[in-house]
């Protein structure tokens, strides 16, 4: 552990994560010395948001940082972490209003990353509508082209670079892919 990043290492896998934002930065595994993008600022490659909004209010999106770590549990078995942040009103309107407990464990023997996260609601504070809780994984795209959604969804999937040189389309997040490397993938919102 530094002052700006934690490590936690099985032998198996070894994760980075930025402290006490709780964000992950690196994921080594199997040789590859970062599963994530490289090209992505550290706080944007593995990262927890939600997409918010208080009634009547312009929607909002926070990345749930935190401001303080602490280790919950180091033995044999497994290591736990934990990235806080309290909510208090002179954060009302830019963070969203809950207490957040962003927390980790990696297993000995275990190549995964258990994740999960206590949201807590205090009575009184505003009321928010959420539509959307996630956690995002930029992928190191010179190692990523494949993806597998269930046994019978997989196929190649287009390039960072297809979607840079698409046409926007009216929703922010999706484009047409109009000259994509791959001419399979032609004609697809993406």
């Amino acid at each position: 552990m530094s002052y700006n990043q934690v490590v936690v290492d099985n032998g198996i896998v070894q994760v980075t994560f930025s402290s006490p934002q709780g964000s992950i930065t690196g994921i080594k595994y199997d040789g590859i010395d970062n599963v994530l993008d490289d090209e992505v600022d550290e706080r944007r490659r593995g990262y927890w948001d939600v997409a918010w909004y208080e009634p009547e209010k312009k929607f909002k999106t926070d990345k749930l940082e935190g401001t303080r770590f602490e280790i919950i549990t180091q033995n044999e078995e497994q290591v736990e972490i934990s990235f806080t942040r309290t909510w208090t009103i002179s954060k009302r309107g830019s963070l969203v209003p809950l207490n957040v407990d962003k927390r980790y464990i990696i297993r000995s023997g275990v190549s995964g990353i258990y994740i999960y996260c206590i949201m807590e609601r205090l009575e009184g504070w505003p009321d928010v509508d959420m539509d959307q809780i996630r956690i995002v994984f930029k992928l190191n795209h010179t190692i990523f082209n494949f993806m597998a959604i269930s046994d019978d969804r997989q196929r190649s999937m287009p390039s960072m670079a297809d979607r840079n040189h698409a046409m926007q389309l009216a929703y922010k997040e999706a484009v047409l892919l109009t000259n994509p490397r791959n001419p399979m993938f032609k004609g697809e919102v993406y």
